[in-house]
């Protein structure tokens, strides 16, 4: 693959996005990834556009919360990292991908793996850091609210990923439904959260299933910008919950 010149912009679907180059260490993989440079400026130009260019409805869809590193998504590939024969040979799908950090460490790791997102501009930046990689990931769009297409999209997998998926009611309770269709019988599923209330309810509903729960309590590095951390601007680390369903 051809690598992506450093401090590139991102062409999206309405907006340009700044971005610049991280480096993660998950486990014993080092990835490297193109960001949105600063998402509290990229929110702040959607805004501006709120009543000139766009409409309220199409301002929500397009918030770039899809650009960043979250702590929930940086423990969930640490997670994968240090478990390589979690995904080795087997057929892995994220939903939710973002900019991909966890499928970009499972497809280091010797994994098939399809990713997925319901923002119109994750492809672009997915494909960017997966040649940053040399990682094969294959991508098609879908939302967990429409289960039916997503699993026609994707098929089932060995294992499935999600991070900080939980973040509103109507995502809590149709998480674990969709979820549990992706995956194969015998399968796993893989969630990290930084304890929101209503991850609990995700939770809840995969039991209620039938799968197990494992927990781990993991600590994540914070985003950089005030959209991750908070008004405050708190840095440091979160703890975060990795849990494995079988």
């Amino acid at each position: 693959m051809t690598r992506p010149d450093p401090s590139p912009v991102l062409s999206g679907s309405r907006f340009d996005y700044p971005l610049r180059r991280a480096r993660e260490l998950c486990g014993g993989v080092v990835v490297e990834l193109d960001v949105v440079s600063s998402l509290d400026a990229a929110i702040d130009a959607l805004c501006d556009e709120v009543g000139r260019s766009i409409d309220d409805a199409e301002a929500l869809r397009l918030v770039p919360y899809f650009g960043t590193l979250w702590p929930a998504g940086r423990a969930l590939a640490a997670h994968l990292g240090e478990r390589p024969a979690l995904v080795r040979g087997r057929r892995v799908v994220e939903v939710g991908c973002g900019v991909g950090l966890p499928a970009l460490v499972a497809a280091r790791l010797g994994a098939h793996v399809l990713a997925s997102d319901a923002h119109p501009d994750v492809p672009a930046l997915l494909r960017r850091n997966a040649a940053l990689n040399d990682a094969v990931i294959a991508y098609h769009p879908g939302d967990v609210a429409d289960p039916d297409a997503l699993v026609a999209a994707l098929g089932t997998a060995d294992v499935v990923l999600a991070s900080d998926v939980a973040y509103e009611a109507r995502l809590a309770e149709q998480v674990a439904p969709a979820l549990a269709r992706l995956c194969r019988p015998g399968g796993r599923i893989v969630l990290a959260d930084p304890g929101r209330p209503l991850f609990q309810t995700t939770v809840n509903a995969l039991e209620a299933l039938g799968y197990r729960s494992e927990v781990e309590i993991r600590r994540a590095r914070r985003g950089d910008d005030s959209a991750t951390t908070g008004a405050a601007g708190t840095d440091g680390e979160q703890e975060v919950f990795v849990v494995t369903f079988e």
